[in-house]
């Protein structure tokens, strides 16, 4: 055989190789905590203090995390102002977890990852809405609503009519998802009215697009705000106790509410774009269950293909899907990590490759420059049984 014929055979070896390791399925702990009222996660962690030598070589073993390196997180969060709570879980179990100066059930109001709980909601309606009379969530309108449905109608969103841009007629679900919607520009917080936001009132900073539908990216609590709307209408009912029914009660999230909005003329919403209130316990939860891509328990929650859409950039931001921030938010990390990012630094992290979930919720309002990407970086320092290499593939 001439060598140019096996350096073929060598090559095509080579990309079966690649092919087979790229498509093969992420394997991820089969174990799901019960509530926090019935036990909670389970912990590698003694009950006060830091683990012992023998213990830490435990946390090494079962889950491949160096505590000596995740401590060091520990530390540089501690560097940031005010109350805040560090959670790491890798294959399941807890590895570290540290809280200053509040307890462990501290409510953290988690603002902008709220986000990703509103788009989740979406994921379980639309999936509900194309599966009629097969047992799945109830939806009350019976028109079809789906990503590419135009939404500024008398169907789904009356509230925005007549229309304040001619423009908002070509906004479709996906583009509010998306941010790119062109709903854009100033934001108050908290709004005054849902009337504002939807730029009703002469003088709101929404009454007119930033830009045509489906070409620019502008991050807007005021186009979550729609989607809070369109939910109602949607759905028959809020956010909140839909989530509560469907997500929250099956997954054990106990400690959680969703602040209310609105006016005497449209009534009261969930907050969609913000204003969660739970622990750091709690909304591992919802990583974890995002982690596994729905499945709680051996039973699909959430709609699988979901995440495909929810997981992954647009041309007009490719780090930033459906209300969740993705790869290359952060490039040095691995091309999975999925973000929810929230105000004064309340993130949530997952990476299905590492099995590994974290959180980090904080009352502060000043941090270190760079400090959510040099936290990220001293969390994932931390897993040792993997290469530098492998962590960013």
């Amino acid at each position: 055989m001439s060598i140019i014929r096996l350096l073929s055979v060598f090559i095509f070896f080579l990309s079966s190789i690649a092919f087979a390791d790229e498509s093969k399925p992420i394997k991820l702990s089969d174990y799901f905590p019960p509530a926090e009222s019935q036990g909670g996660w389970r912990s590698l962690l003694p009950a006060n203090g830091d683990p012992r030598a023998n213990e830490k070589a435990k946390i090494r073993e079962l889950t491949g995390i160096d505590w000596d390196k995740l401590s060091a997180a520990a530390d540089y969060n501690r560097t940031a102002e005010g109350a805040s709570a560090l959670l790491v879980i890798r294959r399941g179990y807890i590895v570290g977890e540290w809280y200053n100066d509040c307890p462990r059930d501290q409510n953290f109001n988690i603002f902008s990852c709220s986000k990703s709980y509103t788009s989740l909601a979406f994921g379980m309606l639309l999936s509900d809405m194309n599966r009629r009379g097969e047992g799945g969530v109830s939806a009350k309108n019976s028109k079809k609503l789906t990503l590419d449905t135009k939404v500024c109608t008398e169907d789904w969103l009356p509230e925005s009519l007549p229309l304040p841009d001619s423009r908002k007629a070509d906004i479709t679900l996906r583009h509010l998802l998306t941010m790119t919607s062109g709903v854009g520009g100033e934001e108050p917080y908290p709004f005054a009215t849902l009337e504002w936001s939807l730029g009703k009132f002469q003088g709101s900073p929404w009454s007119k697009l930033k830009g045509e539908p489906g070409t620019v990216f502008h991050y807007s609590n005021a186009g979550v705000t729609h989607l809070a709307l369109i939910f109602r209408h949607a759905a028959g009912r809020d956010l909140f106790p839909f989530m509560k029914e469907h997500v929250f009660d099956p997954t054990g999230i106990e400690q959680i509410r969703w602040t209310q909005m609105g006016d005497n003329n449209w009534g009261q919403v969930s907050q969609g774009f913000s204003g969660i209130l739970t622990t750091a316990r709690e909304h591992a939860r919802f990583m974890y269950l995002a982690m596994h891509r729905g499945k709680w328990a051996g039973k699909q929650i959430v709609p699988d293909e979901y995440f495909d859409f929810a997981w992954k950039g647009t041309k007009v931001k490719p780090d930033y899907g459906g209300l969740w921030w993705v790869h290359p938010h952060h490039p040095d990390a691995p091309k999975d990590l999925v973000q929810t990012a929230g105000f004064r630094q309340n993130h949530g992290f997952a990476v299905p490759s590492l099995d590994l979930v974290f959180i980090r919720f904080g009352l502060g309002f000043n941090y270190p420059k760079d400090f959510e990407s040099e936290l990220v970086k001293k969390v994932l320092a931390s897993v040792s049984d993997i290469s530098s290499e492998d962590k960013k593939n």
